[in-house]
């Protein structure tokens, strides 16, 4: 089995990050460090840095690369097909807001954590250890889906 791609972003790509967490992909954005530590980080995990700093791509410094132009989320999607795809196992096993793996979670452990109207409709959820989030598949979620397959899957 192929090892998925990781993702280093910029700050200004935090929409994109979310999209490619959806998907299941390792997408970290660290805020506030220099371009020389993002360069060390990308080397030594073996990331992939996804910029729209048309500057460093003048760099030097050997490092994976790409230079994302749109300023559209969906559309930076398209930017890098060749690194991504939709696989229906690895879509939503990742917090979209902090990039940790989400873990199954009982609906009896966080009833007083969601609406009474999505614990009625919904049996399956996860939640981050790390920020608490609770996920379920509920409407946004379809959307979410729905918009991915169309973008990634011929």
């Amino acid at each position: 089995m192929m090892l998925k791609p990781k993702f280093l972003l910029d700050e200004n790509l935090n929409r994109l990050a979310k999209w490619l967490r959806m998907l299941g992909y390792d997408a970290a954005v660290y805020k506030s460090i220099n371009i020389h530590n993002k360069i060390r980080l990308v080397n030594r995990e073996r990331r992939i840095y996804l910029t729209r700093d048309k500057t460093l791509a003048k760099k030097k410094e050997k490092f994976t690369m790409v230079l994302i132009k749109s300023e559209k989320h969906l559309e930076q999607l398209k930017e890098i097909l060749d690194y991504i795809s939709y696989n229906e196992e690895f879509v939503f096993t990742r917090c979209i807001d902090c990039n940790r793996i989400l873990y199954d979670i009982s609906k009896g452990k966080i009833k007083e954590l969601i609406p009474p109207f999505v614990l009625e409709n919904h049996s399956h959820f996860k939640v981050c250890r790390k920020c608490g989030k609770v996920f379920w598949m509920g409407t946004h979620y379809q959307e979410m889906k729905k918009e991915l397959k169309n973008i990634l899957t011929i």
